[in-house]
Protein backbone atom coordinates (compact mmCIF):
# COMPACT_ATOMS: atom_id res chain seq x y z
CA UNK A 1 0.00 0.00 0.00
CA UNK A 2 1.48 3.49 -1.11
CA UNK A 3 0.76 6.46 1.05
CA UNK A 4 0.04 9.66 -1.20
CA UNK A 5 2.22 12.69 -0.58
CA UNK A 6 0.56 15.55 -0.38
CA UNK A 7 2.99 18.70 -0.96
CA UNK A 8 3.21 22.05 1.35
CA UNK A 9 1.79 23.95 -1.42
CA UNK A 10 -0.66 21.58 -2.23
CA UNK A 11 -1.51 21.68 1.78
CA UNK A 12 -1.50 25.30 1.74
CA UNK A 13 -4.08 25.80 -1.26
CA UNK A 14 -6.57 23.45 0.13
CA UNK A 15 -6.52 25.68 3.49
CA UNK A 16 -6.93 28.80 1.67
CA UNK A 17 -9.85 27.26 -0.78
CA UNK A 18 -11.45 26.02 3.16
CA UNK A 19 -10.86 29.25 4.51
CA UNK A 20 -12.41 31.28 1.35
CA UNK A 21 -15.87 29.05 1.47
CA UNK A 22 -15.92 29.78 5.42
CA UNK A 23 -15.52 33.46 4.79
CA UNK A 24 -18.49 33.46 2.36
CA UNK A 25 -20.49 31.38 4.81
CA UNK A 26 -19.65 33.48 7.75
CA UNK A 27 -20.82 36.34 5.35
CA UNK A 28 -24.27 34.95 4.56
CA UNK A 29 -24.57 34.36 8.04
CA UNK A 30 -24.14 38.04 8.93
CA UNK A 31 -26.13 39.10 5.97
CA UNK A 32 -29.22 36.77 7.18
CA UNK A 33 -28.53 38.17 11.26
CA UNK A 34 -28.86 41.82 10.15
CA UNK A 35 -31.90 41.44 7.50
CA UNK A 36 -34.83 42.81 9.06
CA UNK A 37 -37.26 40.95 6.96
CA UNK A 38 -36.56 38.07 9.34
CA UNK A 39 -37.66 37.46 12.75
CA UNK A 40 -35.70 39.28 15.49
CA UNK A 41 -35.96 36.40 17.95
CA UNK A 42 -34.27 34.02 15.34
CA UNK A 43 -31.72 36.55 14.57
CA UNK A 44 -30.83 37.00 18.02
CA UNK A 45 -30.86 33.22 18.55
CA UNK A 46 -28.32 32.54 15.92
CA UNK A 47 -25.87 35.47 16.52
CA UNK A 48 -25.74 34.36 20.38
CA UNK A 49 -25.25 30.89 19.25
CA UNK A 50 -22.57 32.13 16.95
CA UNK A 51 -20.82 34.23 18.92
CA UNK A 52 -21.47 37.30 16.34
CA UNK A 53 -22.82 41.01 17.09
CA UNK A 54 -26.57 41.37 17.86
CA UNK A 55 -28.57 42.62 15.42
CA UNK A 56 -30.34 45.71 15.71
CA UNK A 57 -33.63 46.51 16.30
CA UNK A 58 -35.59 47.72 13.20
CA UNK A 59 -36.06 51.38 12.66
CA UNK A 60 -37.93 53.56 10.07
CA UNK A 61 -35.33 55.06 7.57
CA UNK A 62 -34.76 58.63 8.33
CA UNK A 63 -34.03 61.35 5.58
CA UNK A 64 -30.65 62.36 4.91
CA UNK A 65 -31.65 65.94 5.49
CA UNK A 66 -33.11 64.92 8.74
CA UNK A 67 -30.09 63.05 10.18
CA UNK A 68 -27.94 66.82 9.16
CA UNK A 69 -26.67 64.74 6.15
CA UNK A 70 -26.39 66.83 2.94
CA UNK A 71 -27.97 64.48 0.19
CA UNK A 72 -26.29 63.32 -2.61
CA UNK A 73 -27.03 65.54 -6.16
CA UNK A 74 -29.32 63.51 -8.33
CA UNK A 75 -27.65 61.76 -11.15
CA UNK A 76 -28.07 63.06 -14.64
CA UNK A 77 -30.37 62.08 -17.33
CA UNK A 78 -28.57 60.06 -20.26
CA UNK A 79 -30.23 61.86 -22.47
CA UNK A 80 -31.07 65.34 -20.44
CA UNK A 81 -28.08 67.04 -22.44
CA UNK A 82 -28.04 65.55 -25.71
CA UNK A 83 -28.77 67.23 -28.94
CA UNK A 84 -32.56 67.15 -29.79
CA UNK A 85 -30.79 64.75 -32.99
CA UNK A 86 -29.25 62.25 -30.45
CA UNK A 87 -32.38 61.97 -28.65
CA UNK A 88 -35.17 60.91 -30.87
CA UNK A 89 -32.93 59.66 -34.09
CA UNK A 90 -36.31 60.01 -36.73
CA UNK A 91 -35.66 63.50 -36.41
CA UNK A 92 -32.12 63.23 -36.75
CA UNK A 93 -30.54 65.66 -38.91
CA UNK A 94 -27.96 63.55 -41.34
CA UNK A 95 -25.20 65.53 -43.19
Amino acid sequence: MTATHTTTPKLLRIAEDELQRLRGQMAAVAAFIHDPTHDLSARHALARSLQLPQPAPARPAVQAVERGEIPSPRLPSTTEHMPPSRKDPEHAVHR
